[in-house]
């Protein structure tokens, strides 16, 4: 098993293990019926099968809660002598699921909540999205 958070690992793991039990079923209908062709093409219907989960899992299966999205954020950097701005993506969790073009709730690194509108489910990389709203945290309440 790989341990790790990326989903290209994760859609990975899952078509090769569904590659070599296809496989293992191929070659035990070799065993049984002794045909060739039966076997040769159910080896490629395995191969077929496999490469057809991992390229549709993501859409298939769409966000779940807990899953990771990349949120752009603009971020601005101040120095006496000047003022720079850029967009930094940063990790967000979500907190319900959703598919494309839905807006979620998740939570930022920091704490606080935001929707997000998912734009699209990143085949290499994390599910993107567009932050539409935050809240703003509230610090500390002080008693008069």
């Amino acid at each position: 098993m790989i341990s790790s958070n990326n989903p290209v690992f994760k859609r990975l793991e899952l078509s090769l293990f569904l590659f070599i039990l296809l496989l293992i079923f191929s070659l035990s209908l070799y065993a049984i019926a002794a045909d060739e062709l039966l076997m040769w093409r159910s080896i490629a219907i395995s191969l077929g099968v496999s490469l057809s989960v991992f390229l549709f899992y993501p859409v298939i299966r769409g966000i779940k809660v807990g899953d990771i999205i990349m949120v752009p954020i603009w971020k601005e950097i101040e120095t006496p002598f000047m003022e720079e701005s850029y967009v930094d993506s940063i990790p967000a969790m979500a907190m319900e699921p959703g598919r494309r073009n839905h807006v979620i709730e998740v939570q930022l690194g920091d704490g606080t909540r935001g929707l997000v509108r998912i734009l699209h489910y990143g085949f290499i990389s994390f599910p993107e999205g567009r932050l539409i709203e935050v809240e703003k945290p509230l610090r500390e309440i002080q008693v008069i």
